[in-house]
């Protein structure tokens, strides 16, 4: 095999994992949109509803509160760790890294989280932290 074949056949395969990336990114931005149309028909207050065999089932607002802390509860116990999947995140967090000294990609990718699933979620995230600052003391 010469060097011309080895290359062009090295671009080819590149560009076929581009097209399957691409092609995930394509999927699961069509799976975000799904789940943004289905989280839109329910109920705008998430501490209203639970949902048990595919049926909303409305509950009174004290007892929701109750089974969402026992919920929280526990996950307290569990390593707070999450993994995303995201190319643009990442790009724009490891440029930061590599050119700003003393960037910690977690501090803000952290930083970063929270203040999205505030601005989404803000009595769930409250009450989040409520759970969680009980637990510290």
């Amino acid at each position: 095999m010469s060097e011309l074949d080895f290359l062009l056949k090295k671009k080819k395969s590149s560009e076929e994992k581009i097209e399957k990336i691409e092609k995930r990114e394509e999927e699961n931005q069509e799976k975000r949109e799904d789940y943004n149309v289905k989280t839109e028909e329910k109920s705008s207050d998430p501490l209203n509803y639970t949902e048990e065999n595919g049926e909303k089932k409305q509950e009174s607002g004290e007892k929701s509160i109750d089974s969402i802390e026992e919920i929280m509860n526990k996950f307290l116990e569990k390593d707070p760790k999450i993994g995303v999947w995201s190319y643009p995140a990442f790009l724009v967090l490891q440029y930061l890294y590599n050119t700003k000294p003393g960037f910690r990609i977690g501090k803000v990718a952290k930083e970063a989280l929270e203040i999205g699933l505030r601005q989404l979620y803000p009595e769930l995230f409250d009450r989040a932290i409520d759970i969680y600052k009980n637990k510290v003391r």
